[in-house]
């Protein structure tokens, strides 16, 4: 049982609401400070909550982020509760490209993501939803994932991962036993 928990412990990644309490705002929130001060994994999860019709959340390129330039975005959210999970370290910018947002309220942050574990190799990007199954593998060649993915604005609490792997968890200990 121990050894199962263990696994299932392994499996699940953080969450972490970026600007905790305050969200994804203008006012009062030092994102570079909040960034410097949270270590994510691959794994791991970022949630941006924020008003949507005043804000919204754009990924950009490290050069588009030093320059505030939400001409070229990589990625647009815009649900006012954005869960981004973490396939791929390396470091992900995003800024807000409302007016003014990013050049004078700083309303941007630079996330650097780490590998997760004891693994050599990073994992292969991939994007979900959540009416689509994930599967784990290789991408076919010529296709660009996001490093990231988009869990359609809802809080993901682990409850159906967590289910899932008690489910296979059970099913090999009952083979064992037989």
């Amino acid at each position: 049982m121990f050894l199962m928990m263990a696994f299932l412990e392994e499996s699940m990644g953080a969450v972490y609401k970026v600007g905790d309490s305050a969200g994804w705002t203008i006012t009062g929130v030092d994102y570079e400070r909040w960034a410097s001060t949270h270590s994510l994994k691959v794994g791991d999860t970022v949630v941006f909550n924020y008003d949507n019709e005043s804000n919204d959340v754009i990924q950009v390129t490290e050069e588009n982020y030093n320059t505030c330039n939400s001409d070229d975005p990589i990625d647009i959210f815009n649900s006012g509760n954005d869960e981004l999970e973490y396939t791929n370290p390396g470091s992900f910018y995003y800024l807000c490209s409302f007016p003014n947002r990013c050049l004078y309220n700083k309303q941007k942050i630079e996330i650097k993501v780490s590998a997760s574990g004891n693994d050599t190799t990073p994992p292969t990007p991939s994007r979900r939803s959540p009416s689509a199954p994930f599967f784990p593998g290789p991408t076919p060649p010529g296709v660009n994932s996001p490093p990231v993915t988009n869990l359609g604005g809802k809080v993901n609490t682990g409850a159906a991962s967590t289910l899932g792997l008690l489910v296979l968890a059970s099913c090999v200990l009952a083979l064992y036993l037989h």
